[in-house]
């Protein structure tokens, strides 16, 4: 059976896309902090990520998604708020922005 290129590329895209649990290496850069760590740093927003209940793995991809949306902000450091279960919510901030 021969497959079309086109049905080979929404199945690839479907997968990177969807299926993908690995965060991007922006979001892998992030650091971990504790309040005491950013005293020095620039608060950029709250962000949340959040994982369906039947997840095995649903507190590893809710903060992922949480770190993809840090990462988009600019973010180098993340402290959780609520870092538990299959919603999560964290602080975003920027450790290396000159004031």
């Amino acid at each position: 059976m021969k497959h079309s290129p086109l049905w080979m590329c929404i199945f690839v895209l479907y997968a990177v896309g969807c299926g993908s649990k690995t965060p991007s290496p922006a979001a892998a850069r992030i650091h971990e902090a504790e309040e005491s760590d950013l005293t020095d740093c620039t608060f950029l927003q709250k962000v949340q990520g959040s994982a369906s209940e039947s997840d095995k793995n649903a507190e590893m991809h809710a903060k992922n998604e949480a770190r993809e949306n840090a990462a988009k902000l600019g973010a180098t450091h993340i402290r959780w708020i609520v870092p538990c279960c299959t919603s999560v919510e964290a602080e975003a901030y920027r450790c290396d922005v000159p004031e």
